[in-house]
C-alpha cells in the first residue's frame, strides 16, 4: 500500500492548534492599530479572514485515512503553511525575549508584551517577508478549499455509514478465557441466591440493588463481544433467564432505539413511529415486570451516563437476579453503569494465541506435513508481533488463509501490519474506536508517542514536559491550571483508556498494537529510524534515531530542515556523533525537543549551533558526561526543561539566569549550584537543592522570587546566613506550593543560641507545608513557628536531627495530621513531658511512625496529664537511649512494629509494655543487656522476630513455641533463652509452624533445639552465622537437623571455629542451594557427600575446602552431581 496515498492521518493533530493560535496572534495584532504599514495591514487582514474557513477543514479532516493523493497533498501543504505560522510566531517571542534579556529593547517597561510583539510584527524586514510569504502560501491553499470542503464531506459520511454492527450469534472459536467466563457464569447465575446487603454497589448502583450491572472493558479488539456472545449462548444462562435481548450500542447511545430493539421479538412487530419515548419506556417495564433477564449491551460510549439513567430506571421492575451485561472501551463507561467490579479482559497468553491464530490462518486446510511446517514457523513470528490480541490475530490469519504461499507469508511477516488495506479496514475501526473518541488536544499527545521505541518506558513528567515543548497543552478553561497538571490529567485520561499501561516501578509501557495506532496516524510525521538504512520522507517533523554504532543509516537526516523532535538511541562512535550533531543543529532551526540522554555517546561539550536554536523548548544530555555547554547557551530564551544528571559539568556559562522561561532544572546539586542568579529564573517549578553560600548572587536571597517551586526544596549551608533580615529574603513563607522543605546548617561550638533562634525564625514556611526536616539547629528553644500550635497545621512528616542544645522538645502534639515523627541525636535532652504533647486533649491524634535515636542522656519519658496520647501508633523505634529509665506503661495495641536497639532496661517495664501489644507483627530487640525476663505467648500475630545480643534475657513458659504466626526468626548472642530441660507440651495446632526463615548461632545451638524452636515444617531458609565457639555438630543438633524436610537454602557463615560440616546434609530432601563462606577451618566435605537434590554450591573464604572441591580433588566426587558450583566467586561448573 502506498504511503503516500494515505496522507495526512490526523488531519491537523498539530495543524489545529496553531491555526487557533495564529489567528488569536492576528486578531490581538490588529485590533485598534491604525498606523501599521498599508502592506502589512493587508496580508494581516487577508490571514485572519481565511483563518476560520482553514480551521473548520482542518477538524473535519482530523483522524481521518485519506486516499485520495490530490486531497492528501493539499491537506499537506495545510499543515505545512501551520507550522510554518508557528515557526514565524515562536521567532517573533523569541526576539522580544532576547531583546528584552539582552538590553536591546526600547520600548518603556510598562508597555504590554503584545504591543512589544507587534513593534518586531512590523518593523523587521525578515518579519515581513515571513508575513508575506505566510499570506501566499495560505492563498494558495485557500484557493482549492472549496472542493477540498466537498470531498472531506463525501468522506466523512461515507465513514459515519459504514459502521461496525453485532450480534448474539457466535461467530469466532474463543479461546484462553475459561477464568472470565467462569467469573462471569458465576455471577449470573447465582447473583439471584444472594442477600442484597452482600452485593457489591458500585457508582452505577443508585438505589437499585436488585439490577446488576456487570461490565467487560478492555482495549478495542482484545474479545470483549466474543466473550459476551458465548456467555449469552451458553445453555445455562439460557435456562436461567426467562428474557434474554442483545443490542449493539455503540457510540449512539439512542434510549428509543434499544428500548425497541428490548421490547419486541421480531422484525415483524409492529412499531408504531410516532410512539414517544415515554411510551416506549412503559414497554420495556411492562415486559420485564417480574422476570428474570438478561439484556447485553455491547460496545458502549456513553460516558455521561445520562442515556443510561433513563434506561435504567424502567429496568428496575424485574426479578431478582436480573442482569444487565456491559461491554465497553471505555473505563468511565464501566464506572458509571456497573454495580460491581468488572471484568477487565488483557491480552492472550502467548500459547492461548497461538491456538486461536493457527486456526484463523490455516482453518480446515489440510497440507503437507513440511510445508504446513514451514508455515507454521513464520506464522508463530507474525502472531509474535500482534501481542495477544484476537481481534489482530483473527484478521491477520484470516489474510494469510487466502494465501498458503511461503514468500506471501514471510512478505506479511517483513511489513509493517497497516500496509495491507485489508487488515487497515478490519483492525483499525476497532482498535482506533478509542482514538476517535478522544478530544482533539488527546489525539495529538497520543499520536506524538509514536517517535519513542517499542517497549520504551514512559516517565509521566517528562513525556508530558515534551508535551508542553510542542506546544499541545493549552489551557482553554477559565481555571487557572499550569500547562504540567493539564498534561498530567491529559496522561491520566489516556492511561484510564488503556493507551498507557503502569508498571510496578511507578512508570508506564504502550501496548505495541497501541503503538502501532500512534506511528499510523502520525505516519507522515513521526519516524523511528533503525540500523535499516530507508528512505525518510520530507514531512518528517519528529525523529527518533536508533542505531549501533552504524553512523551512515542516519546520515541523511542531516537534510532535514523542518524537525520538531530529535530523540537518540543507541551507542555511537563519539567523534563522528559530535560532527553528525552539530551539523544537523544547523540545519533544524525549528527543532523544540532534543534528548541525548538515550544514545550511551560521550561528548566533551555539546556543539555551539545549539546556541542557535531559538524554538527549543526541552533538552536532555544526561548521561552524556558533557564537560561545559556553550558560553552563549543562555541565549535559549524559550527553553523550559534542562535534564543534566550525570554529567562532569565543572562549570556553566555566565549568563544560565537569562533562560526566563526555565521550568524544570535536574542535576547535581554541585552542577546546580554553580549557577549564578538562579533567582531570575522566577518560572522555575523545582529545585531539588539550594546551597547558600557569602558569594554575590549565591545568598539564601536568590530564592525570593523563585514562588512557584514545588514538591521538596532542600536549603543547605545555612551556617552562611548571617541574620533573621537575610533569612527572610528567601520568603519561605511566600512558597503556598512547596510540600516538603529541609533546612540543613552544620554545626558549629561558637554559634550563639539566642542568634541562631531569630535566624530560624525567618525561615518560617508556608502553612500548607506538608514535610519538614531540620539539622543541625544549635539554638536553646525551637522557633516560634514550630512551637505555635497554629502555624504549620498541615504539616505530616517531621524530621529533627542533631538539635545537640535542644533541652525540650516542642509541643508537636498538638499538630492535629501529624503521622510520621522522627527525632534524632538530642544529646541535651534529659526528660520528655507535657511540653512534648501539648495543650490538647489528644496528643498526636493521627501518628503512625515514632523514632527516638541518640538521646543519649534521656531519662525519663512521662505520659501526659490526664490525656489520650499515640492513639494510632503503629511504628516505635528507640535506638541510643540507653539511660532510659521511665517510659509510658501503655504503650498502645496499635503498635504493629516495635525496635529496640542499644537502650537500657527501661526500669524493668518491658515485659509489662510487651503484654499489651496484642497486635505486634514485628519485634527487633538488639543490644539489651540488661537482665529481663519475657513472655511472648501473647503476641499472636506476630511475623517476624529478631533477639540480638541480649546476653541476660529469658523467655518463660513456652519459649517460642507459641508464636503460631512467626515466619521469620533472627536469633544471636542470646545464651540463656531457655533454662528447663524438660521438654514442653505442644499441641498440634501450637508450634513454629509456618516459620520459612531462621538465623541462629551457636549460643543457640547450645540449647535444646527441640524446647527452644521444636519441629519446623516449613522452614525454607536457614543461616547458621557467627559461631565463634562451636567446633562440630553435636548428635543432638544433628537430630534436630533432620526434621526440617521443607529446607530449600542453607548459608553457614563466619564460624571460625568450625572443623567439620553436619553429615545430615546428605538427607535434606528439598535442599537446592548451599552457601559455605568464611569457615577457615572446615577442611572436608561430609564423608557421606551432600543431598542430591542440591543445585548450587557455592564456598567462599575456605582454603581448606577450596582445593579439595575443585575438579579432580579429594572431594569432587562428592559435588559432582550439583550443576552449578562457584568457589571464591570462580564458576567450576555450569551444568
Amino acid at each position: 500500500m502506498d504511503l503516500r496515498m494515505i496522507g495526512m492521518m490526523v488531519g491537523g493533530w498539530f495543524a489545529s492548534y496553531v491555526v487557533n493560535k495564529l489567528a488569536d496572534k492576528v486578531s490581538l495584532h490588529l485590533d485598534g492599530r491604525y498606523d501599521l504599514l498599508t502592506g502589512a495591514k493587508a496580508m494581516a487582514e487577508d490571514v485572519k479572514a481565511r483563518l476560520p474557513r482553514i480551521r473548520a477543514v482542518i477538524q473535519a479532516a482530523e483522524g481521518r485515512p485519506i486516499r485520495d493523493p490530490a486531497l492528501a497533498t493539499w491537506l499537506r501543504q495545510l499543515k505545512d503553511a501551520a507550522y510554518e505560522a508557528d515557526d514565524v510566531l515562536d521567532e517573533l517571542e523569541f526576539k522580544e525575549l532576547h531583546d528584552m534579556m539582552y538590553g536591546k529593547s526600547k520600548v518603556s517597561d510598562f508597555v504590554t508584551p503584545t504591543v512589544k510583539l507587534l513593534k518586531h510584527f512590523i518593523t523587521s524586514d525578515d518579519d515581513l517577508k515571513n508575513l508575506k510569504n505566510l499570506a501566499g502560501n495560505l492563498e494558495k491553499i485557500f484557493f482549492d478549499i472549496n472542493c477540498m470542503e466537498e470531498q472531506l464531506k463525501d468522506y466523512n459520511s461515507q465513514q459515519r455509514s459504514v459502521t461496525r454492527e453485532t450480534s448474539s450469534i457466535i461467530q469466532d472459536i474463543v479461546v484462553g478465557r475459561d477464568r472470565e467466563r467462569d467469573m462471569i457464569l458465576d455471577v449470573l447465575l447465582h447473583l439471584a441466591d444472594e442477600p442484597e446487603s452482600s452485593i457489591k454497589c458500585g457508582a452505577g448502583s443508585s438505589s437499585y440493588p436488585s439490577l446488576g450491572v456487570l461490565p467487560i472493558v478492555g482495549i478495542g479488539g482484545v474479545g470483549k463481544t466474543a466473550l459476551a456472545q458465548l456467555i449469552y449462548n451458553d445453555e445455562r444462562v439460557a435456562r436461567h433467564f426467562e428474557l434474554r435481548k442483545w443490542v449493539y450500542v455503540s457510540d449512539n447511545f439512542d434510549v428509543k432505539r434499544i428500548s425497541k430493539e428490548l421490547t419486541y421479538d421480531s422484525a415483524h412487530d409492529r412499531i408504531p413511529d410516532d410512539i414517544s419515548l415515554d411510551g416506549i419506556l412503559g414497554k420495556v417495564g411492562d415486559a420485564t415486570r417480574n422476570k428474570r433477564f438478561l439484556f447485553v449491551l455491547d460496545d458502549v460510549w456513553d460516558e455521561t451516563g445520562s442515556k443510561w439513567r433513563e434506561l435504567r430506571g424502567v429496568l428496575t421492575s424485574g426479578a431478582k437476579g436480573s442482569m444487565v451485561l456491559v461491554t465497553t472501551q471505555s473505563p468511565v463507561v464501566a464506572e458509571i453503569m456497573g454495580t460491581m467490579d468488572p471484568i477487565e479482559l488483557k491480552s492472550l497468553q502467548k500459547d492461548d494465541y497461538w491456538i486461536l491464530f493457527e486456526h484463523c490462518a490455516f482453518g480446515e486446510k489440510i497440507l503437507e506435513e513440511e510445508r504446513r511446517e514451514k508455515l507454521q514457523t513464520i506464522g508463530r513470528k507474525i502472531s509474535e508481533k500482534l501481542h495477544g490480541l484476537p481481534l489482530a490475530g483473527k484478521v491477520l490469519g484470516s489474510l494469510l488463509n487466502s494465501k498458503l504461499d511461503e514468500d506471501y507469508w514471510k512478505m506479511i511477516l517483513e511489513s509493517e501490519w497497516w500496509e495491507h488495506e485489508y487488515v487497515l479496514d478490519n483492525i483499525l475501526p476497532s482498535l482506533a474506536l478509542s482514538y476517535e473518541h478522544l478530544n482533539a488536544n488527546l489525539k495529538q499527545c497520543f499520536a506524538y508517542c509514536s517517535i519513542f521505541p517499542r517497549s520504551y518506558i514512559f516517565e509521566k513528567d517528562r513525556l508530558v514536559q515534551m508535551w508542553m515543548a510542542q506546544g499541545f497543552i493549552q489551557n482553554k478553561s477559565q481555571v487557572r491550571m499550569r500547562m504540567e497538571d493539564i498534561g498530567g490529567q491529559i496522561f491520566d485520561e489516556l492511561t484510564s483508556r488503556y493507551f498507557f499501561l503502569p508498571t510496578l516501578t511507578g512508570k508506564y509501557v504502550m501496548h505495541d498494537l497501541i503503538r502501532e495506532l500512534a506511528a499510523f496516524v502520525s505516519l507522515d510525521e513521526c519516524l523511528v529510524i533503525s540500523d535499516e538504512k530507508g528512505e525518510i520522507p520530507e514531512t518528517i517533523r519528529h525523529l527518533t534515531l536508533r542505531t549501533d554504532k552504524k553512523m551512515d543509516a542516519i546520515m541523511d537526516t542531516c537534510r532535514l530542515q523542518n524537525l520538531r523532535s530529535i530523540l537518540f538511541f543507541g551507542d555511537y562512535d563519539s567523534e563522528r556523533f559530535y560532527s553528525f550533531l552539530d551539523g544537523m543543529l544547523k540545519q533544524s532551526k525549528s527543532l523544540r525537543v532534543l534528548d541525548l540522554s538515550y544514545s550511551q555517546v560521550k561528548l566533551k561539550k555539546l556543539p555551539d549551533a545549539i546556541s542557535g536554536l531559538s524554538h527549543l523548548r526541552y533538552l536532555d544530555v544526561s548521561c552524556t558526561k558533557i564537560k561545559q555547554l556553550p558560553k552563549s547557551f543562555g541565549r535559549l530564551c524559550h527553553l523550559q526543561v534542562l535534564r543534566m544528571r550525570s554529567c562532569h559539568l565543572i562549570r556553566l556559562p555566565e549568563d544560565m539566569n537569562k533562560l526566563i522561561n526555565l521550568r524544570h532544572l535536574y542535576g547535581e546539586a554541585n552542577t546546580i549550584s554553580l549557577i549564578t542568579g538562579i533567582g531570575d529564573l522566577i518560572d522555575l517549578q523545582e529545585l531539588e537543592e539550594f546551597r547558600v553560600t557569602k558569594k554575590r548572587r549565591h545568598e539564601i536571597g536568590e530564592l525570593k522570587g523563585l514562588r512557584n517551586l514545588r514538591r521538596r526544596l532542600v536549603i543547605k549551608n545555612l551556617e552562611n546566613v548571617n541574620s533573621k533580615e537575610e533569612a527572610m529574603e528567601a520568603m519561605l513563607k511566600d512558597k503556598e506550593h512547596l510540600t516538603a522543605l529541609n533546612l540543613i546548617k552544620k554545626l558549629d561550638a561558637r554559634s550563639l543560641p539566642d542568634a541562631e533562634k531569630e535566624i530560624f525564625e525567618g525561615l518560617q514556611p508556608h502553612p500548607s507545608l506538608k514535610e519538614l526536616s531540620i539539622r543541625g539547629y544549635e539554638g536553646i528553644k525551637f522557633p516560634t513557628w514550630l512551637v505555635e500550635s497554629n502555624f504549620l497545621a498541615n504539616l505530616e512528616f517531621i524530621s529533627l536531627d542533631s538539635c545537640v542544645r535542644l533541652e525540650s522538645l516542642p509541643p508537636l502534639g498538638q499538630l492535629p495530621f501529624l503521622k510520621e515523627l522522627h527525632l534524632a541525636n538530642m544529646p541535651a535532652v534529659k526528660r520528655i513531658g507535657r511540653e512534648f504533647y501539648g495543650d490538647t486533649g489528644v496528643a498526636f491524634p493521627f501518628l503512625e511512625a515514632l523514632t527516638f535515636k541518640g538521646f543519649w542522656k534521656w531519662e525519663e519519658w512521662l505520659e501526659p496529664d490526664g490525656a489520650q496520647f499515640l492513639p494510632r501508633l503503629r511504628i516505635l523505634e528507640l535506638r541510643g537511649c540507653d539511660k532510659l529509665r521511665k517510659v509510658p506503661l501503655l504503650f498502645q495495641s496499635s503498635l504493629v512494629q516495635l525496635s529496640i536497639k542499644y537502650c537500657g532496661d527501661f526500669g524493668g517495664a518491658l515485659p509489662g509494655c510487651l503484654q499489651s501489644l496484642t497486635s505486634l507483627a514485628q519485634l527487633r530487640i538488639v543490644d539489651f543487656p540488661a537482665q529481663v525476663s519475657l513472655r511472648l505467648s501473647n503476641l499472636s500475630s506476630l511475623k517476624v522476630l529478631k533477639l540480638w545480643n541480649c546476653s541476660e534475657m529469658k523467655l518463660l513458659g513456652e519459649g517460642l513455641q507459641y508464636l503460631t504466626t512467626l515466619e521469620i526468626l533472627e536469633v544471636n548472642g542470646c545464651p540463656k533463652l531457655i533454662e528447663s530441660s524438660e521438654p514442653v507440651q505442644i499441641h498440634e495446632e501450637q508450634g513454629l509452624r509456618t516459620l520459612n526463615g531462621l538465623t541462629i548461632d551457636d549460643t543457640v545451638l547450645f540449647q535444646n533445639l527441640r524446647i527452644l524452636l521444636g519441629s519446623l515444617p516449613s522452614l525454607q531458609r536457614m543461616s547458621i552465622t557467627l559461631c565463634n565457639v562451636m567446633a562440630n555438630f553435636t548428635r543432638e543438633q544433628e537430630l534436630w537437623f533432620q526434621q526440617l524436610t521443607s529446607l530449600q537454602v542453607l548459608d553457614i557463615k563466619n564460624c571460625l571455629r568450625l572443623e567439620r560440616l553436619p553429615s545430615s546434609l546428605k538427607y535434606f530432601p528439598s535442599i537446592r542451594k548451599l552457601h559455605i563462606l568464611a569457615c577457615p577451618k572446615v577442611s572436608s566435605l561430609p564423608g557421606n557427600g551432600l543431598s542430591t537434590s542440591l543445585k548450587e554450591l557455592h564456598i567462599d573464604e575456605c582454603p581448606l575446602l577450596k582445593d579439595r572441591c575443585q575438579r579432580g580433588g579429594a572431594d569432587w566426587p562428592k559435588i559432582a552431581h550439583i550443576p552449578l558450583i562457584r568457589i571464591d566467586s570462580e564458576t567450576i561448573q555450569m551444568l
